[in-house]
């Protein structure tokens, strides 16, 4: 079911130094067959062109497989050993561009068998360089949410050195829709990150509401990043540079040149 998820966005810096703040952002939920229709339908939204909002498949996995982003997701699903019947449905998760500039700190792909059981999470995660990295999840707990820890490899934030794990726990989107992603080192858990959402009504109506209420969205939450990371440098937290740990970055995509000439 495609729809809107309005969230609130909390992040919780256990050490070395305490660091927390939270922010309310909306994002997309749609099924990856219905984004060409949705562009007549909904005003004010689009696929692959200028908008109020936006989502454009450049803005996600792209592996030069034709099929646009579903085609790609499968295509690495597979290279994960990961195969599923070709008649599955796909959700994606995801913020969109506004006025046409996008960034997407991460988004979520639910691959859901035809009769609506779900059969796996794909977490696609960018840093700040645009680059991104890909972390399947196919394991539910007894809590019925999605888990999977997992070495991160990858250079999210120059506070974070990049061989800690994620720890992801993700619900499946419904009325409510959670999702955790823990920073852990030794062990210890580090960082705290949650998404916590309430489904509303994919409408032309409430994406112009959305429009005055949450205005420039992308540029908001590139904004916030930014800040928060100058706060954290001026408490003097350690600062990991992406060059010093280039073999700590691996299966790393749209990577830049300096890394791919030093990555293993």
């Amino acid at each position: 079911m495609n729809a809107l998820y309005e969230c609130l966005v909390s992040h919780s810096r256990l050490k070395p130094k305490r660091h927390a703040f939270n922010y309310r952002v909306f994002m997309f939920c749609v099924d990856l067959d219905d984004l060409p229709r949705l562009s007549h339908r909904i005003f004010g939204f689009s696929h692959n062109r200028f908008n109020w909002f936006s989502i454009d498949d450049q803005d996600h996995i792209d592996l030069g497989k034709p099929g646009g982003i579903r085609g790609n997701l499968i295509a690495w699903l597979n290279t994960q050993e990961l195969h599923f019947p070709a008649d599955v449905k796909i959700q994606l998760l995801t913020f969109p561009r506004a006025l046409g500039y996008g960034f997407n700190p991460v988004s979520f792909y639910y691959i859901f068998a035809p009769s609506g059981t779900p059969l796996a999470v794909v977490a696609e995660v960018v840093n700040t360089f645009r680059e991104m990295k890909l972390y399947a999840i196919d394991s539910v707990g007894d809590d019925q949410l999605w888990h999977r820890r997992v070495a991160k490899n990858f250079y999210v934030s120059p506070f974070s050195d990049p061989s800690i794990d994620f720890d992801f726990r993700l619900g499946v989107p419904s009325d409510q829709w959670r999702v955790n992603i823990d920073d852990y080192a030794d062990g210890e858990r580090i960082l705290q990150s949650s998404v916590r959402g309430t489904r509303r009504r994919l409408s032309s109506f409430r994406l112009v509401w959305y429009a005055l209420k949450y205005p420039l969205l992308s540029l908001r939450i590139i904004g916030l990043i930014h800040w928060h990371a100058l706060l954290l440098w001026a408490r003097r937290v350690p600062y990991f540079r992406k060059s010093d740990r280039l073999e700590a970055q691996q299966d790393v995509m749209r990577q830049q040149s300096s890394s791919k000439s030093k990555s293993p």
